[in-house]
């Protein structure tokens, strides 16, 4: 019966964790990392009240670093791997990598009244993040598009699903990000800060290793608001 158990609960953390590489989560959305000695994932748990976001769409040449998450992502989700890759010959292939641009923009929508409740709930604990960048491959005729596109945009639809819109001219063209192949995102941390009210707002998006500037922190415990002494 202990064996049993064991080989279960082996099974089951195998099952979680095959699930927890598949899945990356969408581009502005909140996500919460997590990890233990079995696998490290991230849980998407919300979509911020956002309008319109500028994206950045880079062509980037893969390395062996990329091409390698690219890899095994093809692997674990069990597609065809259509891209031949070696270092060795000058010309690599490409991919996209899409960022969310105007940080300072998207942070004063943060801290608008209709992300009160989202920002107290990823007060809680610094392993929630906001993804701001996704690495995708696209087929080599929607490059271009991507690329000489005059803008591409962030939006949401009637539904509140989130879509890529890609804009050139009158021609626009929208993307779920199901039907893109994803295989790598990047995040960034929040650095908390108080507003004149003492109220806990978010005063910046900063990227994996780097520091919160001088008077904000990573963690929101850390800032000190006494509303007590408030006079109106």
């Amino acid at each position: 019966m202990l064996g049993f158990l064991i080989l279960f609960s082996c099974s089951t953390y195998k099952a979680q964790k095959q699930e927890a590489l598949l899945g990356f989560p969408e581009l502005g959305t909140l996500i919460k990392t997590k990890g233990d000695l079995w696998y490290s994932a991230v849980e998407q748990v919300g979509v911020p009240n956002w309008s319109v976001l500028k994206v950045q769409a880079q062509q980037l040449p893969f390395n062996k670093v990329s091409y390698s998450d690219y890899a095994k992502y093809a692997e674990r989700a069990g597609k065809i791997n259509s891209i031949s890759y070696n270092d060795s010959l000058p010309y690599k292939p490409k991919y996209l990598r899409l960022q969310l641009l105007d940080k300072l923009g998207l942070t004063k929508q943060l801290n608008n009244e209709t992300n009160d409740g989202l920002r107290s709930y990823a007060s809680k604990d610094d392993a929630y993040k906001l993804v701001t960048g996704l690495d995708v491959t696209v087929p080599e005729t929607e490059m271009l598009t991507f690329t000489q596109a005059e803008a591409v945009q962030l939006q949401k639809d009637k539904l509140g699903n989130i879509i890529l819109v890609v804009i050139n001219g009158e021609f626009e063209k929208q993307y779920f990000f199901s039907e893109l192949q994803v295989f790598g995102y990047h995040y960034n941390s929040f650095c908390w800060g108080e507003d004149r009210y003492h109220n806990l707002i978010i005063e910046n998006l900063i990227s994996e290793g780097e520091k919160c500037p001088k008077g904000t922190h990573l963690k929101a415990s850390k800032v000190n608001g006494d509303k007590a002494y408030l006079k109106f």
